[in-house]
């Protein structure tokens, strides 16, 4: 009799254990994005999150950013923040995630409001340059070969 007693608490445990569970709501997972360690590793065209690089604007000196470049993830620094002219923003972000490179981005807002963005991710050991394009009113980080972007380096004779 003991044994039956002990078997049916066990079992009804096991059953409010199951129940207890049951009723919790589901985690909200934020989307995983790959890291790259360096520009080759990256595909030759990104999508842009163009929200996430309007907000860079309202970041300070010294803050750490991120950037979804597609399903690649740009972790930096913003080092400079300067207005050139007016209607004319420009941030300066050292990268932590892709060692070396050096992201600029340009935030132009013309006299009727509208925006245009432009910018380019460098890593002087890299063969390739990521540019940031507008095509069909969509941006895009597109690679580009390094020689039109940086001058070789000549040694002296």
């Amino acid at each position: 009799m003991k044994n039956l007693n002990a078997a049916g608490l066990l079992v009804a445990c096991i059953f409010a254990f199951q129940t207890m569970n049951a009723q919790q709501l589901p985690a909200t997972q934020k989307p995983t994005l790959s890291k790259a360690s360096t520009l080759a590793q990256l595909p030759m065209k990104l999508e842009c999150n163009v929200p996430a690089l309007k907000q860079l604007s309202s970041s300070r000196i010294a803050e750490k950013v991120a950037l979804s470049l597609g399903n690649f993830e740009f972790n930096g620094e913003l080092v400079d923040k300067t207005q050139t002219s007016a209607g004319v923003t420009s941030m300066n972000i050292r990268s932590t995630s892709i060692p070396g490179a050096f992201c600029t981005i340009s935030m132009i807002t013309t006299a009727n409001n509208a925006q245009k963005m432009v910018g380019r991710i460098i890593n002087p050991k890299s063969d390739e340059v990521l540019v940031l394009t507008e095509e069909n009113d969509q941006y895009y980080w597109i690679k580009k070969p390094k020689q039109f972007f940086m001058v070789e380096e000549q040694t002296a004779n």
